[in-house]
């Protein structure tokens, strides 16, 4: 074969790969025995995973908003706010790794939505304090007002429990709600 020939035959491979990319795998809820609620092991251990590490994350967050407000060397606050921004960082890609891996109901799905613009409060106002360890309590109102239950917040808390919740239920597993910081119990009420 020639050159002149080979070309056009590489090209339009190349072309038709690239036109028809290889298919996202389907995950329990959207693919195969979604119907049936047949769930593959390894995505039931995968959502459980990803749920545990979820739950933790929340936690590293309470242990921060319940302990740094104590703490009065700048240097402190920054580093106990760069371990909080991680961990903060982290539950925004639960919330979606989550949503790719399973189908939610409509409440888990509404409490991932509304999780979105709790999350992007949550973490500049973390990340602020890193940088800015002076603006302590008003990032801790900040987030504060976000994560916790009403009257005192927008209840991000309880929205990533309705996430975790309905992820464990796609896949036939049960988890624990995500704990309320302490400090939630001590925060005036949000205003609009």
């Amino acid at each position: 074969m020639q050159f002149s020939t080979i070309l056009p035959i590489v090209f339009c491979l190349a072309a038709s790969t690239f036109a028809n990319p290889t298919p996202k795998k389907q995950h329990c809820g959207a693919g195969p025995g979604a119907a049936t609620g047949v769930v593959s092991a390894q995505v039931k251990a995968n959502v459980s995973a990803q749920i545990d590490k979820w739950l933790g994350d929340i936690k590293s967050v309470n242990t921060f908003v319940d302990t740094v407000g104590s703490v009065t060397d700048p240097a402190v606050i920054s580093s106990m706010a760069a371990t909080a921004f991680v961990a903060a960082q982290n539950e925004g890609v639960s919330n979606t790794v989550l949503q790719q891996d399973v189908t939610l109901d409509a409440s888990g799905l509404a409490a991932a939505q509304a999780l979105i613009g709790q999350f992007n409060i949550i973490g500049p106002a973390i990340n602020d304090t890193i940088f800015n360890p002076d603006n302590l309590q008003k990032n801790l109102d900040a987030i504060n007002g976000a994560r916790c239950p009403p009257p005192q917040g927008k209840d991000a808390i309880s929205q990533e429990g309705a996430v975790q919740a309905a992820a464990a239920l796609a896949v036939g597993i049960t988890v624990p709600p995500p704990q309320t910081p302490a400090a939630c119990t001590n925060v005036p009420a949000a205003t609009n």
